[in-house]
């Protein structure tokens, strides 16, 4: 398992969505991607409803207001 970080502020979606699944693409199975994103739809609508449809374990913690980290473990 490796651990990786993107770090997409200033990224609106749809891009912050594809900036985030290009990297997975590149992972391997239980390697964890920690995203750094500060876009509200991204971060709180868009990107985790992606992760669970695609089937990885996802996680966010708030950094501070407007500024969040996103920890996806590709399944």
């Amino acid at each position: 398992m490796a651990k990786y970080e993107l770090d997409i502020k200033g990224k609106t979606c749809p891009f912050a969505l594809l900036f985030v699944k290009k990297k997975l693409q590149s992972l391997q199975s239980g390697d964890v991607l920690e995203v750094l994103c500060d876009h509200p739809p991204a971060a709180l609508e868009n990107i985790p409803r992606e992760m669970e449809k695609e089937g990885n374990k996802f996680e966010r913690e708030t950094i501070e207001p407007g500024l969040w980290k996103l920890t996806i473990t590709k399944k």
